[in-house]
């Protein structure tokens, strides 16, 4: 498990790294940074309000300066090393992806779940938030999401 999560941050470390040097992915980096330091301040008002105001305008036709990838990459490291953040790294991570992809185009929907946790887990219930396109989890391992129960998704399927 440790050698995991230390593998997982020297990917992140390089993916950071790579992406400071060019201005585009820079300046996502410190638009992501922003936003995730401002994420915990969302959660006084009711979460389907909080979405709403955290989904950008629909975007003008794409022009990628940043490809899709590469957002989901920067989005997943900028949530790993902002640790400070009262939130989960699940939520933190899927609202970065999520505010950023919806803003470069890409209709992701935010899942919230939930499930009761087992003995060996502290018992009690678990929260997850994970993204879907189309219906499918987008880029999430299977062994993270399943077991829980959605009991909200953003924005509902008539609306993406």
């Amino acid at each position: 498990m440790l050698f995991r999560r230390l593998r997982r941050g020297l990917e992140f470390m390089l993916v950071l790294g790579q992406a400071w040097l060019d201005a585009p992915r820079r300046a996502l980096i410190q638009r992501m940074v922003t936003f995730s330091r401002n994420l915990p301040q969302q959660f006084d008002q009711p979460l389907p309000v909080m979405m709403a105001q955290l989904t950008p305008s629909p975007p003008p036709p794409p022009v990628a300066v940043v490809p899709e990838p590469a957002i989901r990459q920067l989005a997943d490291a900028v949530a790993a090393w902002h640790v400070r953040s009262p939130l989960g790294i699940c939520l933190r991570r899927s609202l970065l992806r999520y505010y950023f992809l919806r803003e470069a185009g890409v209709p992701v929907q935010v899942i919230f779940g939930a499930r009761l946790k087992g003995a060996h887990e502290g018992g009690g219930v678990g929260g997850h938030a994970w993204l879907t396109l189309e219906g499918e989890p987008y880029y999430e391992n299977p062994a993270d999401y399943q077991g829980f129960v959605v009991m909200y998704a953003y924005p509902p399927k008539h609306e993406s």
